[in-house]
């Protein structure tokens, strides 16, 4: 194992390591907060089966090589043929899981949204167009996994060359796109409302500012483009997916953390996204 590979096990390992993390100890203070389990925290427990599933499948991706790698000068034994088409194989399986880990976070962030914000005006028919997006960009970027290798069997072939199919240009390019895009609209979702609390300003931008951490999204899947030829290998794949699969736990996690930080009694000043704590409903501005 050369340097470079044992640099993105271990970059692998430790994104992997650190996201799960963030995910359980929402849980575990929902449970300590005495709180019943909500749709979102069910969601999470989905990413936290899709990040240990990922983990272990880019890792195997990554030791064992797939038709994806450089190819070796030498001529392949029996036993790399076989890890090869493994790695492949495996390759198809985590882009699947990826994704949807990805599109679970986002879907957790609409639903701490849809709590908030459910009794504001036009809110529910806003609520329904970002969610058909959601569930419309979602079928996309599966369905886009399947489409560039033709006859099938070459997404894991090895030798001969399968030719360029493999780099998954197309594939990354929709995904990139479509992940910016929702990104985005789930970024300027919140912030109208936010800015015309009755709160100070202090409080304001900081409300702001938890609920556009997504823009860090937005900048790792910008660098994840296929502009050059070495944003498709799959060292550099797998390194910045788990770049954004540790940031996309912040990004759904983070302003209910900060929720949940203190014991519910002493929560009056705090953002609560559950129905039962209302708190930025009785403080909002209408026009």
């Amino acid at each position: 194992m050369d340097g470079g590979t044992k640099t993105t096990v271990i970059l692998i390992g430790v994104f992997g390591f650190c996201s799960a993390p963030i995910m359980i100890l929402r849980l575990a203070l929902r449970r300590i907060r005495q709180q019943d389990l909500n749709l979102g925290d069910y969601l999470t427990l989905a990413a936290i089966a899709c990040v240990a599933s990922r983990t272990g499948f880019a890792m195997v991706i990554v030791v064992w090589g797939n038709n994806n790698l450089p190819p070796s000068p030498q001529v392949f034994t029996a036993t790399e043929i076989y890890q090869r088409v493994i790695g492949s194989r495996l390759t198809l399986v985590n882009r699947v899981v990826y994704n949807t880990y990805i599109w679970i976070q986002k879907s957790i962030v609409l639903l701490l949204y849809w709590q908030l914000l459910n009794e504001l005006p036009s809110t529910h028919h806003i609520m329904n167009v970002y969610w058909i997006i959601l569930a419309m960009t979602y079928v996309v970027v599966q369905a886009v996994t399947f489409i560039e290798c033709h006859p099938f069997h070459l997404y894991w072939q090895v030798v001969p060359n399968p030719g360029n199919c493999t780099h998954a240009r197309i594939q990354l390019s929709v995904f990139v796109a479509l992940n910016i895009f929702t990104d985005i609209l789930l970024i300027i979702l919140p912030i109208p409302w936010l800015l015309r609390m009755q709160r100070s300003l202090k409080q304001r931008l900081l409300l702001v500012g938890l609920f556009s951490i997504g823009v860090l999204l937005v900048a790792i899947a910008i660098i994840r483009f296929p502009i050059y030829n070495r944003d498709t290998v799959q060292l550099n794949r797998n390194t910045w997916g788990s770049v954004e699969e540790f940031a996309a736990a912040l990004v759904a996690n983070v302003p209910v953390l900060y929720s949940l930080r203190r014991r519910r009694q002493a929560m009056s000043d705090e953002i609560s996204p559950w129905p039962s704590h209302p708190l930025l409903l009785p403080r909002y501005r209408s026009r």
